[in-house]
Parts: structure tokens; C-alpha cells; sequence
């Protein structure tokens, strides 16, 4: 028979890693805001930022996709990774029970 050994540590590039994390969702703040937030965030001590990815704002109509201005994700995610931050990023269909 075999042992498993449960390891109760992350490891990211082969190091334990605890993931500090925080949400902020770039669709509900306005992209002048998301460097100072971001950087909010990592004055509190998070080293990554959790969003959702709200698809049916980006595609509004099928086929048709928008990621500008406060649905520009790239730039969000850019910018977090500017100041050392890491993100968790949830595209799903459905936020919760709230969207």
C-alpha cells in the first residue's frame, strides 16, 4: 500500500507560498482608480488581488467583445503584476447570486 503525504503548504516555483488575497473587481472601479487600489492592496500586506471576469459585459452580443476602458482586463492585470501582485481571475457565467 501506498502513503500520501498531505503537504498543508502552496509552493510556487517549487518555494512555500501563502496566498494573501484580496478582491477588487476592475468593472466596479473606475480605471483611474485601479493603480491606487491596487496599490492599497498591497500596502495592507495582500500579494494577490482576486477579480471576477464578468463575460456577459464583455460580450454583450455574441460574437462581439469589449475590453475597453473598464472592462480593459489586460491593462488590470498588468497593472497588478507592475507592483508585484498576483491574481486570481474567475471567468464564470455567474457572480454568486448577486449578477
Amino acid at each position: 500500500m501506498t502513503r500520501f503525504e498531505i503537504k498543508e503548504e502552496f509552493l510556487l516555483d517549487g518555494q512555500p507560498f501563502k496566498i494573501l488575497s484580496g478582491a477588487i473587481h476592475y468593472f466596479r472601479v473606475h480605471p483611474t482608480n485601479w493603480e491606487r487600489s491596487l496599490h492599497n492592496l498591497k500596502a495592507l500586506g495582500f500579494n494577490t488581488v482576486e477579480t471576477y471576469v464578468p463575460w456577459n459585459l464583455h460580450e454583450k452580443e455574441e460574437g462581439t467583445y469589449d475590453f475597453s476602458e473598464i472592462l480593459d482586463l489586460s491593462h488590470f492585470l498588468e497593472l497588478a503584476q507592475s507592483l508585484g501582485l498576483y491574481a486570481i481571475v474567475r471567468p464564470a457565467p455567474y457572480i454568486c447570486a448577486e449578477w
